[in-house]
């Protein structure tokens, strides 16, 4: 699609990895005896650096071809990393990856209804060793469909030459059309791409439930990446549980 082919020339100047968000993964690098890490959605690769670096097995998968291209530009020097092409969800690629880790951020999860979403926990926590650990990020759907959010953030690149737009139209509690205009610079007018989605939100417990159900215990929510609490009015929720 277009869409993703522009964006992807911007992704890392519109969803640069925030100081939290590469503190989080150090510290889950550092503490947690991680050898291995599976990224579901890792976009251009950016939150597998910190694992690559350090000489650690990582496997990244995205269904955009354009990101995926990025990533395996972005990673091609470090040998034990992989990066596919395929759908975040369907984690069958993975039956004889065994992982101590698996990321799925970026609000990944809602792009597939909410059995889909029950079935990647459950593969997720297959493909995970024993003790391993998810960290799971999506927005705070509790707070979103409470106030009827319309409109998410203006988000632009640092030198303002790009920038995303994001709206939202509820067509239900379980059904969001997420429509989004990037606007690029361009000889003349700027140029703008427009595209549209829809989203199936997750609720904080329901996703606690999911999660218990698919065997994961020391289920912790967080408001952000630096771990503030969670509570109805955070923007984010941010997840980390370890498979039993």
């Amino acid at each position: 699609m277009a869409f993703y082919t522009d964006i992807s020339v911007v992704y890392d100047d519109l969803f640069p990895v925030s100081p939290e968000q590469r503190a989080m993964l150090e510290s889950l690098r550092e503490d947690g005896g991680v050898r291995s890490v599976v990224d579901c959605g890792c976009g251009t690769g950016a939150q597998l650096m910190p694992f690559a670096t350090a000489g650690l097995s990582c496997l990244g998968f995205d269904p955009d071809p354009s990101l995926v291209a990025i990533a395996r530009r972005k990673l091609a020097t470090y040998p034990k990393t992989r990066i596919e092409q395929g759908s975040f969800a369907d984690l069958r690629r993975l039956s004889s990856f065994h992982s101590d880790l698996l990321l799925c951020l970026g609000n990944s999860l809602v792009h597939v209804p909410g059995e889909e979403a029950g079935r990647f926990l459950s593969a997720a926590s297959a493909v995970l060793s024993p003790g391993g650990t998810l960290l799971l990020q999506t927005l705070n759907y509790q707070r979103l469909f409470r106030e009827r959010v319309t409109e998410l953030p203006l988000i632009r690149t640092r030198d303002g030459s790009v920038e995303f737009h994001r709206r939202y139209q509820w067509e239900s509690e379980r059904k969001v059309l997420f429509r989004t205009s990037l606007r690029l610079p361009a000889a003349g007018e700027p140029r703008v791409v427009r595209n549209e989605i829809v989203l199936h939100p997750l609720y904080p417990e329901e996703l606690r439930e999911m999660l218990a159900a698919a065997g994961f215990i020391e289920i912790r929510f967080f408001g952000d990446f630096a771990r503030a609490d969670f509570h109805p009015g955070s923007e984010a929720l941010v997840c980390l549980a370890r498979k039993a």
